[in-house]
């Protein structure tokens, strides 16, 4: 990111000073899983929120949520 904003040329083109606001940034991370029992599921880290899909017994949901709520950022 500093090398976009420190470049003259894109300044120079924008007309203006580059600036970059973090607030809006955005991230995930998807994990693919496999239960003991065979299933396989995914898990979805974000910035605000844990998603849980394709998952077909509940008890993995239950699993899941309850790991979550140990994890202090995620509680």
């Amino acid at each position: 990111m500093s090398t976009i904003l420190a470049t003259t040329a894109l300044a120079t083109a924008m007309g203006g000073t580059a600036s970059h606001d973090s607030s809006e940034d955005s991230f995930s991370c998807v994990l693919k899983c496999h239960a003991a029992s065979g299933e396989t599921f995914n898990v979805t880290f974000k910035r605000d929120s844990v998603v849980i899909s394709n998952y077909e017994n509940d008890a993995t949901l239950t699993g899941i949520e309850s790991w979550a709520d140990t994890v202090a950022i995620l509680a």
